[in-house]
């Protein structure tokens, strides 16, 4: 192979990972007689072109390497191939000299670097394949030749592991490296930066020799991975040349397109892009041409449509020439003002039946409204508190209850906002507040949202303020203000002609007789609010919070069966919106329901994962707790301390899907720690008898009672024959 040809140089070092990515091309050129390797700029594909062919091994003619890089005139690609076979021409033209070298030969040629000269190197290939039936060609570009029968092989960034043990090992070649945990850290975190793209990771490793790692990574927050440090070969490329040579491929509206497509963060759609670019007759063909020169990635989504995406480097190149022809501030508006539009939309949507696909929808667009507020923080604080209410109440399905608070309390204090972002923002915060068990702040916020809403004349508004505010009321233990707010909510949405509003309006009034010991009557409110539901398409958000209060209901009264029912509703619903890991009251169902069912272990499992979650900032409201917390102590004394504390420290670590099958297991009368046997022992030591007259009572020897109470002592964590005793005239055998 010449040694002329980048990838050549390239062997030098050690080859990382893509070992399934280098069978499956060695596989496509057996099976296809031109694969072309696509793909970003610094994702690695004349390395890969090289390992591939290096193995290929199968070319009786060997491997024909040509390296296009430097060729800027299209009739240059011939004359560059002839010269990589030694081919002259006398009398006949060079083509034709070219083709009768190849016709009788078996080999590969790999071509490298086609993008700028893609027209001429398709007709010289297509030409090669008719005439020359023994080779086959790999080439290597940032856009398709566009040859019939051509095959794509898309090159994607290295993963995470792969990423990690490229940089450990450039470094390595430039200084001594050694990682403790904090160093690992700081590589993970660099190579997060840099999407895994190879050729950044390489040009970052180079920079441990004059940056720390901190260091580098700071730099790296701000900026482009730079050339190699002094010393390394001149003419090493840097991130920012492998981006601009294809810049320079692309017309002047499609650089602008690629430029304004920086401020996105994370994925977008294309309704996106026409909102923020502005639009225009050939948007469309120009983001194809911007994805064909691999400077924009173009993934399907789970439902099929495509999605787009940036490489953090390439990103960070375009968004610097954004700012350089000073475009960057309008580009930014519009993209904020589109996710605002969206946003709201989707959130609106969360209470509908549809609301698990908006639920979906938020968290595709989450990073872009995150960016949006970033922007709009300092220049127009509405409008990112608006974004940020947007996002609300799906971060408190996710369990992000913390965050949110946080976020929106920060920017309301940040300064001077319109009355419409003030009380959209405290209804919000009266939720989450809520939801952290910051009882009197709820209040607090629910009673300074009312009159806003009121002079606002926002009725829906009002009306879901005052639920808020009576939910807030209820867990501070403000029975009849809770009682009166709910009423007071379920009128409004019944003036509205809003079903599913009432519905959820109905559910707090529930709650506020459930606070005051008012079983019955919170019965009566969840069952309205289910009979709503069954006349209108059910919502898996608002029934959730139905389902949930006909489970508490039903757990009071010892209706077991029913309480099972409505919590495997109530997951359902939480699974079907996605936020079955962001809820924590299912889990207080889960610890009643396996105590009633005589679920020990589960029981006591359940209750420590819940305990887990309210110290993450998710907590369960204080009467609820007082309900529970007798069927956990029972549970923990059934099975003993020793084995309840084991089965606290198991529950606090499981998984969701684990918690649900704790919840929802059936009963099992094997479930104790004590054998059958054992438990025989325990139940006549409970009666006072004695080792001797248990030996004759179960006709075993006295040394095997022992034993015996030897082993339920060790399992339960007891310290004598007397604390056995007392366990078992609990009841718990």
């Amino acid at each position: 192979m010449d040694q002329a040809w980048p990838g050549a140089r390239h062997s030098l070092t050690r080859f990382i990972g893509r070992g399934t990515e280098t069978a499956a091309l060695l596989q496509q050129l057996r099976d296809t007689r031109l694969v072309t390797l696509v793909g970003a700029p610094g994702t690695g594909k004349t390395r890969l072109a090289a390992e591939a062919s290096h193995s290929a091994g199968s070319f009786r003619d060997g491997v024909r390497p040509v390296a296009l890089a430097t060729v800027s005139e299209p009739g240059d690609v011939l004359t560059e191939l002839a010269a990589s076979l030694d081919v002259r021409a006398a009398e006949e033209t060079l083509v034709d000299a070219l083709l009768e070298a190849l016709r009788s030969q078996e080999s590969l040629v790999l071509l490298d670097n086609c993008e700028h000269v893609v027209g001429p190197v398709a007709a010289l290939v297509e030409r090669i394949l008719t005439s020359c039936p023994g080779v086959r060609v790999l080439a290597t570009s940032r856009v398709p030749l566009g040859v019939p029968g051509e095959r794509l092989h898309r090159v994607p960034a290295l993963d995470r592991t792969d990423a990690y043990d490229l940089f450990v090992d450039r470094a390595a070649l430039v200084t001594d490296l050694v990682l403790d945990e904090d160093g690992t850290a700081w590589v993970r975190r660099i190579c997060d930066r840099l999407d895994g793209l190879p050729l950044a990771i390489e040009l970052a490793a180079r920079q441990a020799r004059v940056l720390s790692l901190p260091d580098l990574a700071e730099r790296l927050d701000t900026e482009l991975a730079r050339a190699a440090a002094p010393g390394n070969s001149p003419d090493a490329p840097t991130m920012a040349a492998t981006i601009e040579w294809s810049c320079h491929l692309l017309t002047p509206a499609q650089n602008g397109l690629f430029e304004t497509l920086s401020v996105f963060a994370g994925s977008f759609d294309v309704q996106a892009v026409e909102a923020v670019s502005g639009g225009g007759e050939d948007l469309v063909a120009d983001l194809g041409v911007v994805v064909d020169h691999s400077l924009l990635l173009a993934e399907p989504s789970t439902s099929g449509a495509l999605r787009y995406r940036m490489l953090e480097p390439i990103r960070q190149y375009a968004a610097a020439r954004l700012a350089g022809r000073g475009a960057a501030e309008e580009s930014r508006e519009r993209h904020a003002q589109h996710y605002l539009r969206a946003a709201r939309t989707a959130s609106a949507g969360l209470m509908g039946v549809d609301g698990h696909l908006r639920h979906g929808e938020l968290r595709g667009m989450e990073a872009n409204v995150l960016a949006a507020v970033a922007w709009a923080r300092p220049v127009c604080p509405d409008l990112a508190l608006h974004l940020l209410v947007c996002l609300a109440e799906y971060w408190e399905q996710r369990g992000h209850i913390r965050e949110a608070r946080t976020r929106l309390e920060d920017l309301l204090h940040q300064g001077s906002v319109s009355p419409r972002a003030r009380a959209d923002t405290l209804l919000s915060l009266a939720q989450l507040c809520y939801r952290q068990e910051r009882y009197e702040q709820a209040c607090r916020y629910g009673q300074d949202l009312i009159p806003i809403m009121e002079e606002l004349g926002d009725r829906p508004g009002l009306a879901n303020g005052l639920r808020a505010l009576s939910q807030a009321h209820a867990a501070a233990g403000q029975v009849d203000r809770a009682r009166a707010a709910a009423e007071a909510s379920v009128e409004i949405f019944d003036e509205l002609g809003d079903r599913l509003g009432e519905a959820r309006a109905r559910t707090a009034l529930g709650f506020a007789h459930y606070a005051g010991g008012q079983v019955e009557q919170g019965l009566e409110a969840n069952l309205v609010s289910w009979q709503i539901l069954q006349s209108e398409p059910e919502a898996p958000t608002v029934a959730r919070g139905t389902h949930m209060g006909l489970c508490f209901a039903y757990a009071n009264l010892d209706d077991v069966e029913g309480h099972r029912r409505h919590l495997t509703a109530a997951i359902a619903a939480l699974r079907q919106i996605g936020a079955l890991d962001g809820d924590p009251e299912w889990l207080w169902a889960g610890v009643a329901l396996a105590h009633s069912e005589g679920r020990w272990a589960s029981s006591v499992k359940l209750a420590a994962l819940t305990r887990t979650r309210a110290r993450a900032g998710s907590g369960m409201v204080p009467f609820v707790r007082e309900f529970c917390q007798p069927a956990t102590e029972e549970a923990e004394r059934r099975l003993g301390p020793r084995v309840a504390e084991a089965l606290a420290e198991e529950g606090a670590r499981m998984t969701v899907e684990e918690a649900v099958g704790e919840a929802l297991g059936h009963p099992n009368p094997d479930a104790s720690p004590l054998t059958p046997r054992e438990r025989e022992v325990a139940r006549l030591t409970g009666r006072g008898m004695s080792n001797t007259e248990i030996a004759e009572e179960l006709v075993i020897s006295r040394r095997t009672v022992e034993s015996h109470q030897d082993h339920i002592r060790h399992k339960l964590g007891l310290a004598s024959r007397y604390e056995v005793m007392v366990w078992a005239m609990t009841g718990s055998v």
